[in-house]
């Protein structure tokens, strides 16, 4: 389904595990990420950003906003609109990622050194209690980030081999990670994650859940952290419609 320049694949966490599932048992490959508005307005600045989005095999919706214009398109073509369940957040689905019997190796790239090493620990224990085994996690925090740490994040990674490998480095130098990584290691499953590493270490406060399924994510995040995120969520909307509005004049 094509949305402000992209075209989404909408999934509940359920399809989303499946797909993951079925790409790591056949041997395949497939890159996750999550548009939303932010992703929407750096398509339309930054073009090796877009390129990224156009390649990903997966697209899925992580805004409220996005949902509701998917909604209205589907009104008014008259087809059926999507749930709530359809917007999917990092960390609807990573937790879940480490109970897939095929994952028994899974990488955190990014956040600082304590924040990444709380993640894996995190995860782990939680594989642990699970139906699918134990999960070994890697530990590769990315915080602070300098270009020549690359080669030394790939020999890691090659080494490793996990099955997932999820970036969380913040948009757009997630992206740029993720299609480097593509092109030089056989990861089979790459998804870039935001702030879900500092989430589920617990070093960024997680919105409730409920929050994110009303569409009022947004307001706990710029409560928690106006200066950081007032620009993301007030300005760029405006700039955003400015573009659209410019483009289609």
């Amino acid at each position: 389904m094509p949305i402000v320049d992209v075209t989404v694949t909408p999934m509940d966490r359920d399809a989303l595990l499946l797909r993951l599932a079925q790409e790591i048992a056949s041997g395949g490959r497939v890159t996750v990420a999550g548009h939303n508005l932010h992703s929407a307005y750096l398509m339309r600045t930054e073009e090796p950003f877009r390129r990224f989005y156009e390649q990903a095999e997966v697209r899925l919706i992580d805004g409220m906003p996005l949902l509701v214009l998917l909604g209205l398109r589907a009104a008014r073509d008259g087809r059926s609109r999507l749930g709530p369940r359809h917007r999917l957040g990092s960390t609807d689905w990573v937790p879940q990622a480490v109970h897939l019997p095929a994952v028994r190796r899974l990488a955190l790239l990014g956040a600082s050194a304590s924040s990444n090493a709380e993640a894996a620990e995190r995860l782990s224990r939680s594989a642990s209690r699970g139906t699918g085994g134990a999960v070994e996690v890697l530990s590769v925090p990315a915080d602070p980030w300098a270009p020549e740490d690359l080669d030394d994040v790939v020999a890691r990674l090659s080494a490793f081999a996990p099955q997932i490998l999820l970036i969380g480095m913040g948009m757009p130098l997630q992206e740029q990670i993720a299609v480097a990584l593509r092109a030089r290691t056989e990861i089979p499953v790459i998804a870039t994650v935001g702030g879900a590493i500092d989430q589920i270490s617990g070093a960024q406060s997680l919105a409730p859940r409920w929050l994110g399924r009303a569409g009022l994510e947004w307001a706990w995040r710029l409560a928690s952290d106006p200066r950081r995120f007032a620009g993301r969520y007030l300005v760029e909307p405006v700039r955003l419609a400015r573009l659209i509005l410019r483009g289609a004049a």
